[in-house]
C-alpha cells in the first residue's frame, strides 16, 4: 500500500518532533538511488577509515546526482513536506551541498552518546534568538531517508519543546562499552545504553520511508557492522534557516580565531606571567 497523507501528521510532527512518511519513495526510485550510492561505503572508508559512517557532502564526490534530484522533486514528497512544514521548505538545498549518506561501520558495533545537535552553548549567533527559534517546531528540521532497512536512530518524542529532565542528563553519562570489548559485548552494551534514556523510541524505518525530525530533540544512534545502511541525511530549509546556519558558521569561525594574546610566542607568555 502506497503513501497516503493524513492531516493528523501536521499536529503529530509539531508535538512529537518527528514523523515518518511510510513507503513514500517508489521502488524504481529506490533502485536508482541504490545504484547511485553503491560505491559510497568504499569512498567513505578510503577517506576516514573502516569505522566511517558518513559521506558528506554527497555533492563533493563522484556520485550520480540525477536520482537525488528526482527524489527531491518527487511530487508526493514535496507535497507532504510542504503541508507539514511550509511550501518554502525544500529538500536538496543548493543541489545537495549539505546532504550526506549515513553508513554502517565496517568492523565493530558502536553508538553515539545521547545528545541534542544544538544548544545555547553551541556558539549560536544570538542566544535569545536561538531560544526563540528552537521552540518553533517549523524552524529546525532534519531528514533520514533509508535506501535499506534502518533501525539505528533513537529519539525522545516531545523533547524538542522543553529543557532536559534530570533522568535524561543522567542517562547521557551512563558508561559506554570498552574499546577492547568483544563485538558481542559491545553490541549488548550499546543497546543497553540507548535503552537507558527515559521515554526513548526507536525509529524503525524501511527502504523508501522518509523520517522528518527535530535535530535538537534528544537523539542517538546505535550501529551494527552486519546491518547494511545507506540513508540519505539532509534537511529541508527555508532561505531564513540557510541564513541562520551561515551566520552560525561565521560566528564559530570567528570564535576559533586566535586572540592577540594567543598569538604571542609561548616563551614570552610564560615570562610575562611569572614577572
Amino acid at each position: 500500500m502506497g503513501f497516503e497523507f493524513r492531516d493528523s501528521m501536521i499536529g503529530d510532527y509539531r508535538t512529537q518532533g518527528y514523523l515518518v512518511f511510510r513507503q513514500i519513495l517508489p521502488p524504481s526510485l529506490i533502485a536508482d538511488l541504490r545504484r547511485a550510492t553503491a560505491k559510497a561505503p568504499e569512498l567513505a572508508r578510503l577517506r576516514s577509515g573502516p569505522q566511517a559512517q558518513r559521506l558528506q557532502p554527497i555533492a563533493a564526490f563522484d556520485l550520480d546526482l540525477g536520482p537525488f534530484r528526482r527524489y527531491a522533486d518527487l511530487p508526493d514528497l514535496v507535497d507532504a513536506v510542504s503541508r507539514v512544514l511550509t511550501p518554502r521548505h525544500r529538500i536538496g538545498a543548493n543541489d545537495f551541498c549539505r546532504a550526506g549518506l549515513l553508513l554502517e561501520p565496517a568492523e565493530t558495533p558502536w553508538c553515539t552518546r545521547w545528545h541534542r545537535d544544538l544548544r545555547e552553548t553551541s556558539g549560536v549567533p544570538d542566544v535569545e534568538e536561538f531560544r526563540r527559534v528552537n521552540r518553533d517546531p517549523l524552524w529546525f528540521n532534519q531528514i533520514n531517508c533509508p535506501l535499506y532497512e534502518d533501525n539505528c536512530t533513537w529519539f525522545v518524542p516531545g523533547s524538542h519543546l522543553r529543557d532536559d529532565f534530570p533522568a535524561e542528563t543522567a542517562a547521557v553519562e551512563a558508561p559506554l562499552p570498552a574499546e577492547d570489548a568483544s563485538g558481542e559485548e559491545r553490541e549488548r552494551r550499546c543497546l543497553e545504553y540507548t535503552q537507558s534514556m527515559p521515554r526513548a523510541e526507536r525509529l524503525r524505518l524501511d527502504a523508501g520511508d522518509f523520517a522528518l525530525y527535530h535535530p535538537n530533540a534528544w537523539q542517538t544512534g546505535n550501529y551494527l557492522p552486519d546491518r547494511k545502511r545507506v540513508t540519505i541525511h539532509d534537511f529541508a530549509p527555508t532561505p531564513e534557516l540557510l541564513d541562520w546556519y551561515e551566520r552560525w558558521s561565521q560566528k564559530r569561525a570567528e570564535d576559533a580565531k586566535p586572540t592577540v594574546e594567543d598569538a604571542k610566542p609561548t616563551a614570552r607568555r610564560r615570562t610575562a606571567s611569572t614577572s
